[in-house]
């Protein structure tokens, strides 16, 4: 029984696997922030992780350490983990963070070193991404380095503008023949008097339609929001809450994709 149990189980993941045209691969925006706005994220303010979304805006002022994990479609071999640390200085911003996906079976990772600095309204950043992939037993490995770079402006007050654009390098994994993610996102956001923020972004991976991602944030209480989200290409919902403080925040999301089902997120992040 247990025996035909674990058969059915590789016939189920295989089909989930056999949805997507090209091999799969985790999620490239971290955060429960950013699931619940449905990853409209290049132009957000105060994001723990924007080192994994547009690097121009990581924070400039505090120090931040945060832990993120997401499992999605409630596959637990569909894991994504993520951590990050970012550092100013009087030269600039110093940020790392660390990605993890997938299993012993197949997994990815990437470890992100970024520098953000500005000058006058310019936010500007650049990243260095080491990425590595590995197939279980003796079917291989792959490793490759990536540069993506970001810029962000505050055209108004409360209006912000942003736009990345990841491995411009073009790397692939020779090992094996694949190439890694490419797009180009360009976003804004809109501050209403602190008791809202919208996001809207709109991206192109070379190899799939332009996906458009907007997200709502209404803030509750003091200290407590909630958020609302769409993306299409693939078409998901999302929504989530939050809850802040000076030193801490908490983050929580669920995103709900049309054929996969709901996928659960949560991060932590401390500011000193």
């Amino acid at each position: 029984m247990i025996r035909i149990q674990h058969i059915l189980y590789k016939i189920t993941f295989g089909i989930i696997l056999s949805l997507f045209s090209v091999p799969v691969h985790g999620q490239l925006i971290m955060g429960a922030k950013a699931l619940g706005m449905g990853q409209a994220s290049m132009a957000m303010e105060q994001n723990e992780w924007a080192i994994f979304a547009n690097p121009a805006m990581i924070d400039s002022e505090d120090k931040i350490i945060g832990f993120y994990g997401l499992r999605n479609y409630g596959f637990s071999e569909l894991t994504d983990m993520a951590a990050v640390t970012t550092v100013p200085t009087g030269l600039g911003v110093i940020g790392i963070g660390f990605h993890r996906y997938g299993d012993n079976l197949f997994n990815e990772m990437r470890v992100r070193v970024a520098y953000k600095n500005e000058w006058q309204m310019l936010h500007f950043s650049v990243v260095g991404n080491y990425n590595h992939i590995s197939f279980g037993g003796t079917y291989g490995s792959g490793n490759s380095l990536g540069v993506d770079v970001g810029i962000a402006a505050e055209l108004s007050e409360n209006l912000w503008v942003g736009a990345r654009s990841t491995n411009i390098n073009k790397p692939e994994y020779r090992e094996i023949y694949e190439e890694l993610p490419r797009d180009i996102i360009i976003g804004f956001s809109y501050s209403f008097n602190e008791l809202a923020l919208f996001a809207f972004d709109v991206a192109k991976d070379v190899r799939f339609p332009v996906s458009y991602r907007g997200g709502l944030e209404v803030n509750i209480l003091e200290g407590l929001s909630g958020r609302v989200g769409v993306t299409t290409e693939p078409l998901s919902y999302s929504g989530g809450f939050g809850y802040g403080h000076t030193m801490w925040a908490i983050n929580f999301a669920v995103q709900k994709h049309e054929l996969l089902g709901f996928s659960p997120g949560i991060d932590l992040a401390l500011k000193f």
